[in-house]
């Protein structure tokens, strides 16, 4: 994931600090599919990856003036199955145990990235995808997902917002098993731009977290430099920003960073979460892990009937990378 909202070829713009950017379709799933990887899906009729990043650029990209204007763009696949080894890569990759049958929270949302690309690159899609920056995760699961299961996956536009940097819009991925919806994954990507709202407008994404004194769980780690590149050959994202400080200054960064869906996946197995088969979660990024770097992550179960949190931060524990909260 990346701090960056600038399109392929922009100046030297400055970060956002309100939320963590990732060039798409980088953020959207984790990878980009016109780059080589190892296979996540086996099934038939997977959108082509050539054919989507040639859409990407084939068709003007003007924006909306209305939020309602923007239309429901839909890809579907239908009993597609995780390949175990990609699986297995990833697992590691995240610092998940391997032999686990159930799939982790993000999977479903990684392996969809070629029905998100096809949304992107289709010619209704009013924004560009390069520059378009991730604001916020939702997750819901109803129930354990084996990993041999057989998933229908289908991928919608929906519900365009106003926000203080530009227009919203959200991202929908649903996993159905025997005709049962069991996971959804909500994207907010925003596209910057001209806006109407004026400071303190906006709907805000989620509560700021005033930690209890004592975590559940806490622990530092070190993010080796090198942490990009490896993510980036299980999810396939070769955006130059997480690979390599030198081709990150040409997108205004000071160094490389790791990729969003790899902080969240990383940050949630130390925190032992979820723990149980169904949950809801929302994750809201804030700002990008530098390569390499030390940060902090915190879990906490709160008392009172609040739900659990989990918080990354920098080293100093005065910065902080990446916000989830779980909903009873």
């Amino acid at each position: 994931m990346t701090n960056s909202n600038l399109p392929v070829g922009a100046g030297h713009t400055p970060l956002p600090t309100s939320s963590s950017a990732t060039v798409f379709p980088v953020m959207l799933s984790g990878h980009i599919h016109f780059a080589t990887k190892m296979p996540a899906l086996n099934a038939k009729d997977i959108p082509s990856s050539l054919a989507s990043a040639i859409g990407l650029f084939r068709h003007p990209r003007r924006g909306l003036t209305d939020p309602a204007q923007l239309p429901r763009i839909e890809r579907s696949l239908a009993s597609a199955k995780i390949d175990m080894a990609w699986l297995a890569g990833y697992r590691k990759c995240v610092g998940l145990p391997t032999g686990e049958r159930a799939l982790p929270p993000l999977v479903l949302q990684i392996v969809a990235a070629p029905l998100h690309l096809a949304i992107l690159a289709d010619g209704r899609f009013p924004f560009r995808a390069l520059g378009l920056v991730h604001m916020t995760q939702h997750v819901t699961q109803s129930q354990s997902i084996s990993a041999n299961a057989s998933i229908d996956l289908v991928a919608y536009t929906t519900d365009a917002q106003w926000e203080k940097r530009g227009m919203s819009f959200g991202l929908v991925t649903e996993a159905r098993i025997d005709g049962k919806l069991a996971w959804r994954g909500i994207t907010r990507a925003l596209a910057v731009g001209k806006s109407p709202l004026t400071a303190g407008q906006g709907k805000p994404r989620l509560r700021v977290i005033d930690p209890p004194k004592n975590p559940r769980i806490e622990q530092q780690i070190e993010v080796a430099e090198n942490c990009g590149r490896r993510y980036a050959r299980i999810a396939g994202d070769r955006n130059p920003i997480h690979q390599h400080a030198l081709l990150a200054r040409f997108f205004g960064l000071k160094r490389a960073i790791v990729h969003g869906t790899w902080t969240l996946a990383r940050a949630l197995a130390l925190a032992e979460l979820p723990d149980s088969d169904s949950f809801k979660f929302n994750a809201v990024f804030l700002r990008p892990v530098e390569l390499p770097s030390q940060i902090w992550v915190r879990a906490y179960i709160e008392t009172g009937g609040l739900p659990a949190q989990v918080l990354v931060q920098n080293h100093a524990g005065t910065t902080n990378h990446l916000i989830v909260e779980f909903e009873e």
